[in-house]
C-alpha cells in the first residue's frame, strides 16, 4: 500500500541546515499497525507529515497505492489526502464553536456529500465511538477522551485507508488514553492501516511493528507476532 524510497527532508534554521529525514526507506502493507518511536527531534513528526501529504520530501519517492505522490500537484495531493488519509493529533484540533456532530460532519461537507447521507454517516460514526449522547455537546463540554474520540470519528468519516496518529494520548490520563488506543486498534482490526507516533514505550509496544528513529534515520525495527504481543 505504502512505499517510501530514500526520502530526505531538510530545513534551514538560522544559518544551519537541519536534516529531519535521512534516506528513509519503509514499506507498509494494507492493515499494518506501526508505531514510530525515538527521541525528540528524531524526525518522527516529519515522517508522519510526509506520509500524510502535509509536507513534501526534498528527494526520494512516496508511493501511495502505486501512485508516486511526489509527482502530484497541490490539488491532486489534497484530493489524495481527503480520500485516503485520516489524522488524529495530540491537541484534538476540534472547532470550539461546533458541537461534536458538526465537527465530525466537516469533511463530508467539504467533499460535497448530500445532507441526508451526512446525517446518517455522522450518527453511525458517533455511535461507534460511544458518543451518541454527546452529539450536541461542544468540545468544552466534553472530557479529553471524548474529544479525542470525536477527533477519531472525524478522521475516519471519509473511510480512509490510512490513519495517522501523532501522540494521540499525549494530553490524556491513563484511563482515557487506554480507551483511545483501544478505539484506534479496533479500527485497525477492521482493515485500516494505522501509524502511531508516540514517546510511550507501553503504547509503542502494542503495535505489530515498531520503527525506531534517531537523527532523521530509521535505525531499527521490532516486529511482533500480533498487536500487544511480545517480540518473537
Amino acid at each position: 500500500m505504502i512505499r517510501l524510497e530514500q526520502i530526505n527532508r531538510s530545513f534551514e534554521v538560522g544559518d544551519e541546515t537541519v536534516h529531519a529525514l535521512r534516506d528513509v526507506t519503509l514499506d507498509l502493507a494494507t492493515g499494518d499497525y506501526i508505531s514510530i518511536m525515538g527521541p525528540s527531534g528524531s524526525g518522527k513528526s516529519t515522517l508522519l507529515n510526509i506520509l500524510g501529504l502535509l509536507d513534501q520530501p526534498d528527494s526520494g519517492h512516496y508511493f501511495l497505492d502505486e501512485t508516486d505522490t511526489t509527482t502530484l500537484n497541490e490539488t491532486d495531493q489534497a484530493v489524495a489526502r481527503r480520500d485516503h488519509i485520516g489524522f488524529v493529533f495530540q491537541s484534538f484540533h476540534l472547532i470550539p464553536r461546533l458541537n461534536a456532530a458538526q465537527n465530525v460532519e466537516l469533511p463530508l461537507i467539504l467533499a460535497g456529500i448530500e445532507p441526508g447521507e451526512r446525517a446518517e454517516r455522522v450518527a453511525k460514526a458517533l455511535e461507534l465511538m460511544g458518543l451518541s449522547d454527546r452529539a450536541k455537546h461542544r468540545p468544552d463540554q466534553l472530557s479529553g477522551g471524548q474529544r479525542q474520540r470525536v477527533a477519531i470519528a472525524r478522521a475516519t468519516i471519509m473511510q480512509p485507508a490510512l490513519l495517522l496518529a501523532d501522540e494521540p494520548t499525549g494530553n490524556l490520563d491513563k484511563h482515557s488514553g487506554d480507551e483511545v488506543i483501544q478505539t484506534l486498534e479496533a479500527l485497525n482490526q477492521q482493515g485500516i492501516t494505522l501509524v502511531v507516533v508516540t514517546h510511550d514505550p507501553e503504547i509503542g509496544s502494542r503495535a505489530s511493528r515498531t520503527i525506531r528513529m534517531v537523527d532523521g534515520a530509521i535505525v531499527g525495527e521490532i516486529p511482533r507476532s500480533s498487536p500487544g504481543g511480545t517480540t518473537p
